[in-house]
């Protein structure tokens, strides 16, 4: 095998194990917290950049400063909450289903992460490389990225090879 297919196995075990660790409620609550923190400081950005006491109110810095400020508050808030509902889980006696499904979600998460990272290699041409031709694991991540080409909208399928 070659250190492209064990880079391979090394993200995907690595994402199932922090998966297991995690367990699944843990996983989806804080991914959803991620996706509502940005949307949250997408809105609110404007608005609390305004109301930032420091510097001048024409200032380049302040939207910038409000969206992270939000994005992080947002971000620790659901943690927090996630952290309660794992208690909760792990309290109910759940947690080993809770960690089995977190490990199947890992595993998801892996194979995503390099379906994504091959697509990146396809957009800068390094798919000619001698590193990803005659590896197990981009025949798997290729013949994957072609079978799921006709599913995906037009726009998003032509980046893909």
């Amino acid at each position: 095998m070659a250190p492209l297919d064990w880079i391979a196995i090394a993200v995907l075990g690595a994402s199932m194990l922090i998966g297991v660790w995690r367990g699944l409620l843990f996983e989806v609550i804080t991914l959803m917290g991620w996706i509502a923190a940005f949307a949250m400081a997408q809105w609110f950005a404007t608005p609390l950049a305004a109301w930032l006491p420091v510097g001048e109110p024409d200032a380049a810095w302040r939207y910038p400063a409000a969206f992270v400020l939000i994005f992080v508050v947002v971000a620790f808030g659901v943690g927090l909450v996630a952290s309660l509902i794992r208690a909760l889980v792990k309290a109910a006696g759940l947690r080993p289903v809770d960690r089995t499904l977190g490990a199947v979600f890992g595993l998801a998460r892996g194979a995503l992460t390099l379906l994504v990272l091959a697509v990146v290699v396809h957009l800068f041409s390094l798919n000619e490389n001698d590193w990803w031709r005659g590896t197990y694991s981009a025949a798997i991540l290729d013949t994957t990225l072609q079978n799921a080409k006709p599913a995906l909208p037009e726009k998003l399928a032509s980046f893909l090879p």
